[in-house]
């Protein structure tokens, strides 16, 4: 993999700044050639002078890493692989593109997302008027009626003279076909206004992704908001449950899972927060947590939303908004320096932590990817979750571990492995052609039903991390890490791997050869 176009912002800065190369590479401790070649993109930096240049430029590590390139050139490469074969780009053009003209990549990522929503819309659209029963016998009779109203018309047009029996026969099918019409009309327009097709939201979880991405999924003033809500390590069901009632009067109130959608449903107009009968006590805990975070938490939630140019849509703003509550509800009940102290000591061992904490394994690993407080970081963790189709339902990626932004992964991943026997941890190795290796650990799992005969959908977790962290973990114990040891050979997804010899591949790449 070539090196990431971070040149022009190093060098724009300086400029902005009024630093000479010489003064740069001074400050530096390296030749003035060598800060040119770092701002043509002829050399990578990373370590201890990335921490240097970082802070001669006064930037933050992240904008000189390669993370934000890494990010758009994965998405620049989806948007090649779309492309009908005649008009595809080469896939290293991309590179040049966001080095040299930024501002017109990121506006191309722009126009794709809303190209994305629109082709979701026509679609939509098209699939309601194809198979709504409603809408195909009403367009039938629209056009019967249509039909039947030009040929009286036709008649009177033809014999002008008619009087009589005729006229009025004839006067008598006009009204009655447009009242006919009249009636079909008012039922389309009565079936359009409460159905219309949502697809407001098409594009609004690529903006939460990207929001949560730059922060690296950490807010430290939802931590420390949770804390002064002063639960500590009370924050159990009945704790969370009596604060709802004595601080905002709020009833507690199990329903069938027939009668709530989701695991919870807040009426604030009833004052009652709906917990379905079927979930978990680790649900139901994090469900009241949830509930609290959003009363309470509104200010400080809002504040990291509102201004954010990643959340551009109000769709956007509202899964933002609703993915902060989230957030609170774990830092609530899974606080930050408790946690983070038990998860090193116990090395990431899920099944003890969720006996600790009483919380679910997918609440533990979510909590996992927020561990970034500066003088107290975990393990920096990619997580995703896949449902049986192998369809990405929750990603977060790292800087280095591009994940698809629509549909699967590369099938040798541990997530899909996981699926062949749930509950069984699935921890491996794997290399990706540039040479990156990852620790993958996964699992898959299938929620206990609530009654008889209720689906219970079977889906996967998976946890990735640098290999370089791995010896961290519980479950890298008896595996070789060295850059000797076994690894699977793995992609991102087949579109976007140069692997030629790869007998699990399903469709051709645009990088062959390039590897």
């Amino acid at each position: 993999m070539s090196s990431l176009p971070i040149g022009h912002r190093v060098r724009a800065r300086r400029k902005k700044l009024g630093i000479t190369q010489t003064a740069l590479a001074k400050t530096l401790g390296i030749s003035i050639s060598y800060v040119n070649l770092i701002e043509h993109d002829k050399r990578s930096i990373g370590g201890a002078l990335l921490n240097r240049m970082s802070e001669a430029l006064g930037l933050e590590t992240g904008a000189l890493d390669g993370a934000q390139e890494r990010r758009v050139l994965d998405e620049l490469s989806e948007i090649a692989a779309a492309t009908d074969d005649r008009a595809r780009p080469e896939p290293e053009s991309a590179r040049d593109l966001l080095a040299q003209h930024e501002p017109w990549a990121r506006v191309l990522l722009s126009l794709h997302r809303a190209s994305t929503r629109d082709q979701g819309t026509i679609m939509a659209l098209s699939n309601r008027l194809n198979q709504d029963p409603v809408l195909n016998a009403s367009v039938n009779d629209m056009l019967a009626s249509a039909t039947a109203i030009r040929s009286v018309a036709d008649i009177f047009a033809d014999a002008p003279d008619l009087e009589g029996e005729q006229r009025a026969r004839f006067d008598s099918i006009l009204q009655e076909e447009a009242t006919r019409l009249s009636d079909v009309a008012r039922t389309l327009a009565l079936a359009f206004e409460g159905a219309q097709a949502d697809v407001s939201g098409l594009t609004a979880p690529e903006e939460v992704d990207d929001f949560l991405y730059r922060r690296s999924n950490h807010f430290a003033a939802l931590e420390d908001f949770a804390d002064s809500l002063g639960f500590a390590d009370q924050a159990d069901v009945g704790t969370l449950a009596a604060h709802l009632e004595d601080r905002h009067g709020i009833a507690i109130q199990r329903v069938m899972q027939g009668d709530a959608p989701r695991a919870s449903v807040f009426d604030a107009e009833g004052k009652v927060l709906r917990i379905a009968e079927s979930a978990s006590p680790a649900t139901m805990r994090f469900e009241l947590a949830r509930c609290i975070a959003a009363l309470e938490g509104e200010d400080a939630i809002r504040a990291e939303i509102e201004g954010d140019t990643e959340l551009a849509s109000d769709a956007g703003r509202e899964r933002g908004t609703r993915a902060l509550a989230a957030y609170t509800a774990a830092a609530i009940t899974l606080p930050y320096a408790r946690f983070h102290e038990a998860t090193e000591a116990m090395r990431y061992d899920i099944d003890a932590l969720v006996v600790r904490f009483g919380a679910s394994a997918e609440q533990l690993c979510h909590r996992f990817t927020t561990l970034r407080r500066p003088d107290a970081e975990g393990v920096p963790f990619a997580m995703l979750r896949a449902n049986a189709a192998g369809y990405l339902t929750k990603r977060f990626p790292l800087p280095r571990l591009p994940m698809p932004r629509h549909g699967g992964a590369c099938p040798l991943w541990a997530v899909y492995s996981a699926m062949q026997t749930p509950d069984l941890r699935v921890a491996r190795v794997a290399e990706f052609p540039n040479g990156d290796r990852f620790f993958m650990l996964a699992r898959a799992t299938r929620p206990q039903a609530s009654a008889y005969g209720q689906t219970r959908p079977t889906y996967a977790l998976m946890l990735a991390c640098e290999i370089v962290h791995a010896d961290r973990l519980v479950y890298s114990d008896g595996l070789d890490l060295s850059a000797a040891g076994r690894a699977d050979r793995v992609g991102s997804t087949c579109i976007l791997c140069p692997r030629t010899d790869c007998a699990h591949r399903q469709e051709a790449s645009i990088r062959m050869g390039s590897a």
